[in-house]
C-alpha cells in the first residue's frame, strides 16, 4: 500500500473545494488559507475535550439512548460549537455572504479531511496487504459521507456566525449542525441504519441552501433601519438649515 497516495486521497475533497472557491468563487487565497488554518486550529480543543469527557461513566452506557446522547454531545455539540467559535475570526466586513459561506465550507473541509487522515493512520495499524483494498474503500466512503457532514455543518455554523455579526441572528443555523452531526454519527454506528445517516447529510445540504437564502434575502433589522432613517433625516435637516441661513445672508 502506498501510504502517501492514500494520505493525499484523504485531502481530495479539501483540494476540490479550495480550487472551486479560488477559480469560480473568486475568493482570495489569504481568506482560503485562514479558513484552512481555523479548521485545523479547532482540532486541538475538540480532541482535548472529547478525550477528557470520554472517561465519564455517563457517556459509556451501552444502550441506544446512551450512544445517541454521546453522538450528539461529542460529535455534535463539541465539534460544531468549537468550529463555530473559531469561525468568528473570519473577516466579514469586506466580504460577501457567498464568499464567507465558502470559507466556512472550506474550514469544515480542512477539519474533516484531516480527521479522515488520522482515521486512515489508525486503521493502517490494523491493516495488512490483504486488507489494503478495504482501507481504500473506507477512505472513499468517508469522502462522500463524513467529509460532507463536516462541510455542510460548518457551512451552517458559518451562516450562524454571519447572522450574529450582521445583527440578524439565525439560531437554527447553529441548532441544525449540532443535531444533524450527532444523528449522522449515531446512525453510522449501525450497518442496518446507515441510510438514515445519508438522510442526515442530505437534510444538512438542504438546510444550507435554505438558511443561505434566508440570510441573502433578509432585510436589515428594524432597529438599524430606524437608525439609518433618523440619521438621514438629521442630515437633511442640517442641509436645509444651511440653505436657509444662506438665503438670509
Amino acid at each position: 500500500m502506498n501510504i502517501y497516495a492514500a494520505l493525499a486521497l484523504c485531502f481530495v475533497p479539501y483540494i476540490v473545494v479550495f480550487l472551486l472557491l479560488k477559480f469560480l468563487g473568486k475568493v482570495k487565497i489569504t481568506a482560503e488559507l485562514l479558513a484552512t488554518l481555523l479548521g485545523l486550529l479547532a482540532v486541538l480543543p475538540i480532541t482535548f475535550l472529547q478525550f477528557y469527557i470520554r472517561g465519564f461513566p455517563f457517556f459509556n452506557r451501552d444502550t441506544w439512548s446512551g450512544e445517541l446522547l454521546k453522538a450528539v454531545f461529542f460529535n455534535g455539540l463539541i465539534e460544531e460549537v468549537l468550529k463555530m467559535l473559531v469561525m468568528f475570526l473570519l473577516p466579514s466586513k469586506k466580504i460577501t455572504l457567498g464568499k464567507f459561506f465558502g470559507c466556512a465550507f472550506l474550514c469544515g473541509a480542512s477539519l474533516g479531511c484531516f480527521e479522515s487522515a488520522i482515521y486512515f493512520l489508525q486503521r493502517l495499524q490494523h491493516a495488512n496487504d490483504v486488507g489494503a483494498y478495504l482501507v481504500y474503500e473506507e477512505i472513499f466512503v468517508r469522502m462522500f459521507t463524513a467529509d460532507f457532514v463536516h462541510m455542510f455543518c460548518a457551512g451552517l455554523s458559518g451562516l450562524f456566525v454571519w447572522s450574529v455579526k450582521h445583527h440578524k441572528v439565525d439560531i437554527m443555523a447553529l441548532v441544525y449542525p449540532v443535531l444533524l452531526h450527532g444523528l449522522y454519527n449515531f446512525f453510522a454506528l449501525y450497518d442496518s441504519y446507515r441510510w438514515f445517516a445519508a438522510a442526515a447529510i442530505l437534510f444538512a445540504a438542504v438546510q444550507c441552501r435554505l438558511r443561505y437564502t434566508i440570510q441573502a434575502t433578509e432585510k436589515k433589522p428594524l432597529l438599524r433601519r430606524r437608525r439609518n432613517r433618523t440619521s438621514g433625516s438629521d442630515s437633511g435637516k442640517s442641509d436645509s438649515g444651511k440653505s436657509d441661513s444662506g438665503k438670509k445672508a
